[in-house]
């Protein structure tokens, strides 16, 4: 019998059931974002189609879906609307939060990516200081990174 409902990791993201079809969208919004600098960079697809769609368990078919994704001719608000953001508590700001992992994969954080993500951030209500926080985050963990590889 197949779920409609993906099971995560709740350590890494906090919780532990999303509605496998939320990650079709959730993607594009990503993509729209990454792309916002006219590129989504081998790096960053990779992270989304790879890294996270691994780590959350989303299906091929939505993997593949994002593969064929047009990111330059999306609106935020439209993407944002296909879906109700509400009905998993801390969504919006996870939603930064990978949209900022995911631009800076590549190891550029462009100005575009930046401003898309402080878009996508105003649309759905989450506060320019709390941006702040989820950038300065990803960049420690980032650095987190970099100093274990050299260490190990």
């Amino acid at each position: 019998m197949s779920s409609d409902l993906t099971n995560i990791s709740p350590t890494f993201y906090g919780i532990s059931m999303v509605p496998k079809n939320k990650w079709r969208e959730y993607g594009y919004a990503l993509l729209t974002i990454a792309g916002s600098d006219g590129i989504v960079s081998d790096p960053e697809l990779e992270w989304l189609t790879l890294d996270m769609a691994r780590e959350v368990g989303v299906d091929e078919e939505i993997v593949a879906d994002w593969e064929e994704f047009d990111f330059e001719s999306a609106e935020l608000d439209e993407l944002f609307n296909s879906f109700n953001s509400s009905a998993l508590a801390g969504f919006n700001k996870l939603l930064i939060y990978d949209a900022i992992r995911m631009s800076s994969a590549d190891g550029d954080y462009a100005l575009e990516e930046k401003e898309q993500v402080h878009e996508a951030a105003r649309i759905l209500k989450v506060a320019p200081e709390v941006v702040m926080a989820i950038e300065a985050l990803v960049e420690l963990e980032n650095a987190a990174n970099k100093l274990r590889l050299t260490i190990l």
